[in-house]
């Protein structure tokens, strides 16, 4: 079984979500290919949307949406880094410091952040971070594509399978703090070996007992990994007035970054690391579900069996966009017309055929396609002749059948009835069949021109 990873899981989806807002995509031929494939139904879908996203574009959107993402958080990181050294000047600003306010500084954003992330784990409802919904916002914006929308969404969807984008979006978060958080600290590192700061606390209405039990019970922990708190004599004496004494600065100042180390970056630390943990985990589990009604005509195409017009013929491999005209082939000689599309006013054929000609007919439905491609898959025929209607703008799903089955045939031409010397519209064909590999040569609205497809 092949592995499956998460990224090819986001484009099938993206594809599913194309498909249900602007309906089937061409891909009679893949289909085709993917019944014959000894792998599980779940796999065939993923093969199919991987195909389809390369030969459509979507994929090169999903990747441009990622390198956005890439860059988004490039930014973050250089934000996170202006962000600390604000906070560390901010708590630092004066050469008094008041060691309450410098706490709330350097922590109460922090704080109240972690607060609510704590509280959104026993949420009920789906939450994120602010943080993690400006980078969506900021990814989408960045990758300057059309379907962006669609490769967040669908982002947005596959992440939610098995809760993977809170994981995602807290541990952008948190390492967006604990990059904040180690700049201000550096920043204040400089700050305190080359300035000189002193140190009180000021209050109207609480008692200094009060403060040295604030000071005691915060300073607890970070006590234990190196931090001291300061003795209660340097902390009364900083009531109200100031503590000018060296070891009273030292000790607000080793005391003060000690919160910051443990209250802030160990804190956002083992939260990062627990978020992406989780993270990882989460992905590693998401699956597609292919019991979606979305996906139920897909699987019924994909479980027909394969039906073989000669036993005895081998199909050759078939990958998008085309097989390879330099692979030795065993092309018939036989010469097909093919009306694709055609009015049913429209006589057909257009002209008396030459008699080494053998006349398919017109196809328009899916079931037609995908007669006419066996057809080509088990004969790979010599020359092969598509009528297209002249007047009509070409779309991208016939564009693509086009390509698919010119695939088996050594030589493919295109002739356009009713085309009436449009050259605008003429210039239009041209311009389309030549970007999916058609030589312009091939391309003809005269019946003067293929002559020998005619009866004399």
């Amino acid at each position: 079984m092949p592995t499956i990873n998460f990224k090819e899981i986001w484009v099938t989806e993206a594809v599913r979500q194309r498909e249900e807002h602007w309906g089937p995509i061409e891909d009679n031929a893949v289909v085709l290919q993917l019944r014959a494939q000894p792998i599980s139904l779940a796999d065939k879908v993923i093969q199919r949307a991987l195909l389809l996203s390369r030969r459509d574009g979507l994929l090169e959107t999903v990747n441009q949406w990622i390198s956005a993402s890439k860059f988004a958080l490039i930014l973050f990181i250089f934000l996170a880094i202006l962000s600390g050294i604000g906070m560390a000047y901010s708590a630092l600003s004066t050469s008094h410091i008041n060691v309450i306010m410098a706490l709330v500084a350097l922590l109460g954003l922090h704080a109240i952040t972690f607060i609510f992330w704590l509280f959104t784990l026993f949420a009920t409802w789906d939450t994120q971070t602010l943080l993690g919904r400006v980078w969506l916002w900021l990814s989408k914006k960045l990758a300057r594509s059309p379907d962006a929308t669609l490769a967040m969404q669908s982002f947005i969807h596959t992440s939610n399978q098995q809760g993977s984008l809170r994981w995602i979006l807290s541990s952008i978060s948190h390492g967006f703090w604990l990059i904040s958080l180690t700049s201000c600290l550096i920043t204040m590192l400089l700050l305190l070996s080359t300035k000189s700061y002193t140190f009180g606390w000021e209050t109207t209405i609480l008692s200094s007992n009060g403060f040295v039990g604030f000071t005691q019970i915060i300073g607890f922990i970070p006590s234990l990994l190196g931090f001291p708190i300061p003795d209660v004599q340097i902390i009364h004496a900083s009531g109200n007035h100031i503590a000018s004494q060296i070891d009273a600065q030292k000790a607000w100042s080793i005391w003060l970054l000690g919160q910051l180390v443990v209250w802030g970056i160990l804190t956002r630390l083992i939260s990062f690391i627990f978020s992406f943990i989780k993270a990882r985990l989460t992905i590693k589990r998401t699956t597609i579900d292919i019991t979606l009604p979305s996906y139920s005509t897909l699987i019924k195409r994909l479980e027909q069996r394969a039906e073989k017009i000669d036993i005895d013929a081998s199909a050759p491999n078939y990958e998008l966009p085309n097989i390879d005209k330099t692979t030795p082939t065993n092309w018939t000689t036989e010469r097909l017309i093919v009306g694709l599309e055609i009015p049913s006013k429209q006589v057909w054929p257009p002209f008396i055929l030459h008699p080494s000609v053998t006349d398919v007919g017109k196809i328009e439905s899916r079931e037609q396609r995908h007669q006419l491609m066996l057809k080509l898959i088990n004969h790979p025929v010599k020359e092969l002749l598509l009528v297209c209607d002249g007047r009509q703008t070409p779309d991208r799903g016939i564009a693509y059948f086009i390509k698919d089955v010119a695939g088996y045939a050594e030589r493919t031409s295109i002739y356009l009835i009713e085309q009436n010397d449009d050259h605008e519209r003429m210039a239009l064909w041209q311009q389309t069949l030549t970007a999916i590999g058609l030589n312009i040569n091939n391309i003809f609205n005269k019946p003067s021109q293929i002559s020998h497809w005619i009866s004399e």
